[in-house]
């Protein structure tokens, strides 16, 4: 008995010294959780025009959908990068998130194709599949051409360079 009461006692001690620390990053209870909502595409940037829908429309109503369910809370600030149907560069979306110190970042996109299938789809990438991954970057990646400055904004990257897509991955790490 005296044995599980010093368990007991010491497994106390062990929480409410980590109970004591300052996590870093923590939001204080009064801060609301944020969420940017990416609706892909936009404007000149049309996206997949599959089955006689363009991607960007579709994208944008979904993101002011889920924000508007999203904003019912009052313990969640919603962030939209686009609210019309407008083209924003790449990299101020994220910073956009990155400004607004975000906690999740959400950046919404369809598929098109002439199948039966139907639901929703996860990608998840892995090393077997190297170079679908790679060629799925590319086109995704792709859009920066018809951003007016995108040597400068984008420093080198290349769409089609696999070390480009590698460094963009590393980048991301950061935030």
């Amino acid at each position: 008995m005296k044995t599980i009461n010093l368990l007991r006692f010491v497994f106390i001690i062990i929480v409410l010294t980590f109970l004591s620390f300052d996590v870093p990053n923590a939001k204080d209870q009064n801060e609301k959780f944020i969420i940017v909502l990416d609706a892909g595409h936009g404007g000149k940037d049309p996206g997949n025009l599959g089955n006689g829908y363009r991607e960007k429309d579709i994208a944008l109503k979904i993101a002011l959908e889920v924000g508007k369910e999203l904003e019912k809370n009052p313990d969640i600030e919603v962030v939209y990068t686009r609210k019309t149907d407008v083209f924003v560069d790449l990299f101020v979306r994220g910073k956009i998130a990155n400004k607004m110190k975000a906690d999740l970042f959400v950046s919404i996109h369809c598929d098109s194709h002439h199948t039966q299938a139907y639901g929703a789809g996860t990608f998840v990438l892995g090393t077997h599949r190297n170079e679908t991954n790679f060629e799925v970057a590319k086109k995704e990646n792709s859009v920066i051409f018809l951003e007016s400055d995108y040597e400068k904004n984008y420093d080198g990257f290349d769409p089609n360079s696999p070390k480009s897509v590698l460094g963009l991955t590393l980048a991301q790490e950061e935030y």
